[in-house]
């Protein structure tokens, strides 16, 4: 066959597997079979295409204010394409997998919502939202948000969960900021003459821990997220910490001391400040975070080879530890997924960092970047189906998030060229 013809050939398989692909994706998700689509995804890693959403909603200003907060939600989510049309328009698409109705009501204000999905007579779901009133109309919005998401792909929401993350404008001190999921609500966290970083949120979502860097020494905030005044931890004389993380019984917290040009792991009672040494090796011991339920701990140590940092877990119950990653001189930021089952962590490939999550149960690392850009800084949704991390695309650092299965990306905020933003950390 001649060559011409071979290609063209392959490209034809090529393009078949594309639309079995998503004829797949449709058909499980049309017939409610939605976690199987996402099953499928990550086995396969396909190129991931989005499902198509048609939102028809009633005009008025309250309406298209609804509208834009459940688009912009939606499009974090990954899995969706917002298409703007009428009902008609949708039922006779083929391409359009979920088509949403939205009506507007006032005296009392109701937000009348309908599902319909591809192929169907039935509605797949329908409610009435009303508007409280210590509500209002955004509000309104992240639960209709959270309410499609939990009857299309069968998982939670987290349109009212918020991010942690550290900013710094060009030549300025670095500040903990909080942000809304859909990145268009930013505000200021933290408001000390010091330069902020490693934020952590505790298991209730109640307080934020941070490292506070001064010209002379480094201090442990802890500060309620409702942006209370941060209080100092105190720590022996001639110690620096560097980073903390909680206890899920939120009495305690993990953290990393530096003590005589050594860094060790310590658990910090809140109580009574009483330090309790956890790993007490020769080598650097950095980074630990307990896991949700309680019963491991995973961190960093170049105990193998010095400065080549790897990842370990230690059972609270055997009070065994063992070491995770072998690839790579360079692995590192090991978080827990929310059901203790994974690790998504930083490795360094080619000089170049990338984005793996690890199966406790499986022992199988999978890498969820691709490219040439340094991928860092993981953390997973409440929910465990995507995850946020810092990545370097252009002159500074921007926030993205991308599927628990990998796939394509998208930025959290919208903020200018002149200000980086790094160490992502999401509310549980």
């Amino acid at each position: 066959m001649p060559v011409k013809n071979k290609n063209k050939v392959n490209q034809l398989i090529s393009k078949l597997r594309s639309c079995l692909y998503i004829v797949s994706v449709i058909v499980l998700l049309s017939t409610g079979r939605n976690a199987l689509a996402i099953d499928y995804i990550e086995i396969t890693n396909p190129k991931f295409i989005p499902v198509k959403v048609g939102v028809a909603i009633g005009a008025g200003t309250e309406a298209d204010e609804v509208q834009n907060i459940f688009k912009a939600n939606l499009d974090k989510v990954l899995y969706f394409q917002i298409i703007p049309g009428t009902k008609q328009v949708f039922e006779e698409s083929d391409n359009i997998v979920f088509h949403v109705d939205l009506e507007l009501k006032k005296n009392p204000v109701q937000l009348n919502s309908i599902i319909w999905s591809q192929g169907k007579k039935e509605a797949l779901a329908s409610k009435t939202f009303e508007l409280e009133k210590d509500q209002d109309i955004r509000e309104l919005g992240l639960a209709v948000s959270d309410w499609f998401v939990e009857n299309t792909l069968q998982f939670n929401g987290v349109a009212t969960s918020r991010i942690a993350y550290t900013a710094q404008k060009t030549n300025r001190r670095k500040n903990i900021m909080l942000s809304s999921y859909d990145g268009t609500v930013i505000q200021r966290f933290s408001y000390n003459l010091g330069s902020n970083n490693f934020s952590s949120w505790s298991f209730d979502n109640k307080n934020i821990l941070y490292t506070t860097f001064t010209r002379s020494k480094a201090q442990l905030a802890l500060q309620p997220s409702i942006r209370l005044r941060s209080k100092i931890l105190a720590f022996p004389a001639g110690s620096q910490p560097l980073g903390a993380s909680w206890h899920p019984d939120g009495k305690s917290i993990l953290l990393t001391l530096m003590k005589q040009g050594n860094a060790d792991i310590y658990s910090y009672n809140l109580s009574d400040a009483i330090l309790e040494s956890l790993f007490n090796w020769k080598s650097l011991e950095t980074s630990p975070h307990m896991s949700p339920d309680g019963k491991k701990i995973a961190f960093v140590s170049d105990a193998a080879y010095p400065r080549r940092p790897q990842i370990y877990i230690h059972n609270l119950a055997t009070e065994k530890t063992e070491r995770v990653t072998f690839k790579g001189n360079y692995n590192s930021s090991p978080k827990w997924s929310p059901d203790s089952t994974q690790l998504a962590y930083e490795r360094q490939k080619k000089n170049i960092f990338q984005l793996y999550k690890y199966n406790l149960l499986t022992r199988r690392h999978v890498q969820l970047t691709f490219g040439r850009h340094d991928f860092e800084k993981p953390d997973w949704s409440p929910n465990g189906k995507q995850i946020i991390f810092s990545a370097k695309m252009k002159k500074v650092s921007k926030l993205y998030y991308i599927s628990s299965f990998g796939g394509r990306t998208i930025r959290v905020t919208k903020s200018p060229p002149n200000i980086s933003e790094t160490n992502p950390v999401w509310s549980k």
